[in-house]
């Protein structure tokens, strides 16, 4: 008779978690109050909170389950995914802070899984951290075979496993592209495209589906960021050294067409695009076509003999981690990058791939 009590009880407050606790509206700044009803035999356990902001450190919240209870108090700029963790429990739970209050209920045997109620977006949340998970899973074996080819010195089956990579790179940005679009109003959405890497074209097209954000501090930073990559726009001109202290100005640069290469030289992928790019160059470089690499290096020690031990047929300069200068006036924030500039230094394309510079350039210098 407890027992059935007992069942009773949890139904009554799982039905009341899931009907009575309504996702409440969100700010770009509030406070979330979670609160988690747990297992019996969870009692005198440790429990934290852990939310993953945008930009900055983890935001922690610690409490002791007591009379199978506990809340959590979270402060954000605005909303984020984050985990619960039980101390004995083995897989945290993931769940996203979009409401000022939220409930967790975790009853061992009822149901096989965490109920969350307040969340507009922790179920779609979970479907993606779930899906992110597992392709990350797949990707161990071929880095590490990518890591000794390197290492070997084997550059083709490096090269081929980096194809592979790429490929499903390009797939994993699609299905994370397809998620924000099903439910672009969702915050989750938000916080999947502003976390994600993806094209210039993918994320200026993601970034005008999403205007209901227009009031969170990553939007702004990325619309700043989307500003400076204009196509159309006048390029940012510097003042580089090439590996022999000569000096490059972008503005003395006279050839027709001009590719600003943004590269790593111990990535494979800034590698292979080098590979590629030199056939390109015997191919336009004739024609009018000009190269400049910018290798960026994490020091300048680090990086003193650098452009002597891997020379390109092009010009190649340098910037730097640890005081970047026209890596952050183009706003680039991963690597292989690559801006495309016309005579007059306008900026008429951003990150493209080898093939999507063969047929332009074709089309352009055919003229």
């Amino acid at each position: 008779m407890n027992q059935r009590k007992t069942q009773d009880k949890t139904s009554v407050w799982l039905f009341t978690v899931l009907f009575l606790s309504l996702p409440g509206y969100v700010q770009a700044q509030f406070t979330s109050s979670i609160s988690g009803f747990f297992s019996k035999e969870w009692e005198g356990k440790q429990a934290m909170v852990v939310a993953k902001p945008l930009q900055g450190p983890p935001l922690i919240d610690t409490t002791t389950i007591v009379n199978r209870s506990a809340t959590f108090t979270i402060k954000l700029t605005e909303p984020c995914a984050a985990y619960l963790w039980i101390d004995g429990l083995k897989e945290d739970i993931q769940f996203f802070i979009d409401s000022p209050k939220i409930s967790i209920g975790v009853e061992s045997g009822l149901f096989g899984s965490a109920i969350i109620a307040g969340s507009a977006s922790s179920e779609r949340w979970a479907e993606q951290f779930t899906r992110s998970q597992y392709g990350r899973d797949l990707e161990p074996d071929d880095q590490f075979a990518l890591l000794n080819a390197l290492t070997s010195g084997d550059s083709l089956t490096a090269f081929t496993l980096e194809y592979k990579l790429d490929s499903l790179r390009t797939l994993d940005r699609n299905a994370v592209a397809n998620l924000i679009l099903e439910q672009p109003a969702l915050a989750s959405s938000w916080y999947m495209f502003a976390s994600s890497m993806f094209s210039y074209r993918q994320m200026l097209d993601l970034f005008n589906s999403l205007p209901t954000f227009a009031s969170y501090p990553s939007y702004q930073r990325i619309k700043a960021e989307l500003t400076q990559k204009q196509l159309g726009k006048k390029a940012p001109d510097f003042n580089l050294t090439t590996a022999m202290g000569k000096p490059v100005h972008l503005s003395d640069l006279t050839s027709r067409f001009v590719l600003i290469d943004f590269s790593m030289r111990h990535q494979v992928s800034c590698q292979k695009r080098h590979f590629d790019l030199k056939k390109l160059y015997q191919k336009y470089h004739p024609l009018g076509f000009e190269i400049v690499t910018v290798s960026v290096e994490f020091d300048r020690i680090y990086g003193r003999d650098a452009l002597t031990k891997y020379p390109l047929p092009w010009i190649q300069v340098q910037d730097f981690m640890d005081a970047p200068l026209i890596t952050k006036d183009f706003a680039v924030n991963y690597m292989p990058d690559n801006v495309l500039l016309d005579a007059n230094k306008i900026m008429i394309g951003r990150d493209m791939s080898v093939q999507e510079l063969d047929a332009m350039l074709e089309q352009l210098l055919s003229k």
